[in-house]
């Protein structure tokens, strides 16, 4: 009979261990799709939320370009934003190109101060730092008018500024 307890004890103790193994996988298969899961929304979170800062800069450089024409084409514009009620939000000066963009320095710091200046928010998305380069367009096509800024995070998504065509290209 004690050959038997000892039997029976000795398979609910691998039973108990079995339970335990299997409940620690299905614990660890829960993280992993959560983790998988957090990581591919955030990327879209980040594209999103740079699709819309995209969104504004292109409405913001239209602005100044058509506040710079309405002006008589000066080499700097006092941009005012308002509210919905008609109250000034914001109030910031734009240098202006020849062309009547926004006037880009050709560096990345160029390209940080325009993001700085247009948008005037925190180079940031979501916490994530976004990077600003500068793109030669002589270097890359022959063709200056190619220059552009592109607006990046490190995990991914960007957009791109034509310098001297006020173009906003989301990617």
């Amino acid at each position: 009979m004690d050959e038997m307890n000892q039997q029976s004890e000795s398979e609910n103790r691998q039973l108990r261990l079995i339970m335990q193994i299997a409940i620690v996988l299905v614990f660890a298969s829960l993280m992993a799709a959560f983790i998988w899961y957090f990581e591919d929304s955030e990327e879209d979170i980040q594209q999103t939320t740079l699709d819309l800062l995209a969104d504004e800069m292109a409405r913001s450089v239209i602005s100044a370009r058509w506040q710079w024409e309405a002006e008589g084409r000066p080499a700097r514009i006092l941009q005012i934003r308002y509210d919905r009620n008609g109250k000034e939000t914001d109030r910031r000066p734009i240098a202006m190109s020849h062309l009547g963009w926004p006037k880009v320095e050709p560096s990345a710091d160029g390209c940080d101060q325009l993001w700085k200046t247009v948008l005037n928010t925190p180079m940031q998305v979501n916490n994530f730092r976004v990077y600003g380069e500068f793109f030669d367009g002589v270097k890359m096509s022959g063709k200056a008018l190619d220059s552009m800024c592109r607006f990046r995070v490190s995990t991914g998504p960007y957009f791109d500024y034509k310098i001297y065509t006020g173009q906003v290209i989301k990617r």
